[in-house]
């Protein structure tokens, strides 16, 4: 049987149809593509038997709007979650899921002032195929980050803070940076980027998506 993996889209302005392209590209598995802004988690709901993971994209969104879809999306991906199913979640994917799972989310500065562009991130500790001291250079593009970890997230990765978080018994892994950042995204909601330097981007996010999903045997 193909392993079909669960893209989910939780944008609010515009879809990231090119960052979905990119993954699928780069994981070379089937893939679905769901968008719970406009419509809601019934996608999701109807593919749930066939889905062996999921990946969650970043969004405009904030976790505290509680947006009519934010809650049935987080229960239902702990839900799947709580089936052993792997969760990847970037940016806003990153920190609903961690919300979901008892972290705080909540804007890096008073000021709200957004931080963006490349962030260079170390591995902190030896866990499942990433080594203690290892560092990949990421795009960010965030206001809100992760803070006050449960006993049950650990955070594996720093650069600004709590960047990479796993969970300790579950397999998810979130990152606050944009891995899966396409070249249209890089250009559009990253600033001042040449091309070597997405290329570079995408070399390192590339990496730590595919050894979430090699470590899960999913590719």
């Amino acid at each position: 049987m193909t392993n079909q993996i669960a893209i989910v889209d939780p944008f609010v302005v515009g879809p990231s149809v090119n960052c979905f392209n990119s993954l699928v590209n780069l994981l070379g598995v089937k893939a679905t593509y769901h968008m719970p802004g406009p419509y809601g988690i019934e996608s999701l709901l109807a593919e749930a038997s066939r889905s062996q993971a999921y990946i969650v994209l970043g969004s405009a969104s904030h976790v505290h709007e509680d947006l009519p879809w934010h809650k049935p999306l987080a229960d239902f991906l702990l839900q799947e979650l709580q089936k052993n199913k792997p969760i990847f979640g970037c940016c806003f994917g990153h920190q609903i899921m961690c919300h979901v799972l008892g972290a705080k989310v909540e804007y890096h500065t008073e000021e709200q002032t957004k931080q963006m562009g490349v962030r260079k991130i170390s591995i902190t500790e030896n866990f499942w195929n990433f080594n203690k001291g290892e560092t990949f250079n990421l795009g960010v593009t965030h206001k809100q980050v992760v803070r006050n970890l449960p006993n049950e997230l650990k955070a594996v990765g720093h650069g600004l803070e709590n960047d990479i978080v796993i969970h300790k018994t579950l397999p998810f892994m979130g990152t606050q940076a944009h891995p899966e950042a396409s070249n249209y995204f890089c250009l559009t909601d990253i600033n001042n980027l040449n091309q070597p330097d997405i290329e570079a981007l995408q070399k390192d996010g590339g990496a730590i998506i595919r050894r979430f999903f090699q470590h899960f045997k999913l590719i």
